[in-house]
């Protein structure tokens, strides 16, 4: 059995195998601990994706089958006494409309649970806010929000989150809005798509502001973002600036939808 750890670049690799029919090839391979949740849950939306391909895929985890699990079935996870990581798959109706109890408990528990880690208490609402900002674009931008989901995991010196879909993507959603019909890829897409005011709606409207706020509610250099749709990848990197920052756009293996995966880190002791 082949050992590989849960890292985007290695994640790639295996999506890209698995699009040309030859992951099954390569025999069993074991999926061992990262300490990132964002890799895992790309993997197991290309496996999705590629439902056969990715037969021969096991995990040293607990985590990423229950996810797997989660998708299939609709039922979220993460949202006991003593979780520190969760996921949540998305219904049809957003559960921030609806008045879910089950979404506002789950999302106070992710909130609690980086609070009793000694994360301040500012830090923690704005990394909130971010992933619900996200969870709504979802149902605003994808076309198919039920596909979606978001997780989360705390450590004593992070907190992930990660909120993915298997919609239409950020060149189609783009491409609907007149001014971004020429966009060329999902790359030129995504690099539009953090900028303020960008979105499939006229820019008259006043819409396109939700990546914008992810990014300046993460400014600090402890903080990394990574924007995955279609066949491309934006990392945005540690930095006082992200939108203006250190970004990193890279050529990927096609992966339907969006997936945005967050991490913000404490300092080193």
């Amino acid at each position: 059995m082949h050992a590989l750890p849960a890292q985007f670049s290695d994640i790639d690799d295996l999506l890209r195998e698995a699009a040309h029919g030859r992951l099954r090839g390569h025999g069993s391979i074991l999926i061992e601990n990262s300490g990132r949740i964002g890799p895992l849950i790309e993997l197991l939306a290309g496996a999705r994706q590629f439902p056969s391909e990715y037969e021969s895929i096991s995990f040293a985890g607990a985590f990423a089958s229950q996810v797997r699990e989660a998708w299939a079935t609709g039922k979220p996870f993460g949202g006991g006494f003593n979780d520190q990581a969760g996921a949540f798959p998305l219904p049809f109706q957003n559960p921030v409309e609806t008045g879910d109890p089950v979404w506002q408990q789950w999302l106070l528990h992710a909130e609690n649970t980086a609070k009793s880690r000694g994360f301040p208490a500012g830090l923690v609402a704005s990394l909130i806010g971010a992933m619900g900002e996200m969870q709504d674009n979802i149902y605003e931008h994808s076309g198919a929000a039920h596909t979606g989901l978001v997780a989360y995991a705390v450590t004593d010196r992070s907190f992930e989150f990660v909120v993915a879909d298997r919609g239409m993507g950020v060149l189609e959603t783009l491409r609907q809005n007149p001014d971004y019909a020429h966009l060329p890829d999902a790359g030129a897409a995504l690099a539009e798509a953090i900028k303020t005011g960008v979105s499939r709606f006229p820019s008259a409207s006043g819409r396109g502001q939700g990546f914008v706020q992810l990014c300046r509610s993460m400014v600090t250099d402890r903080a990394e973002l990574r924007f995955r749709s279609g066949d491309h990848a934006l990392m945005l990197c540690p930095t006082y600036d992200p939108l203006n920052g250190d970004q990193r756009l890279s050529h990927t293996s096609d992966l339907a939808g969006m997936t945005i995966s967050a991490i913000w880190r404490a300092k080193a002791l």
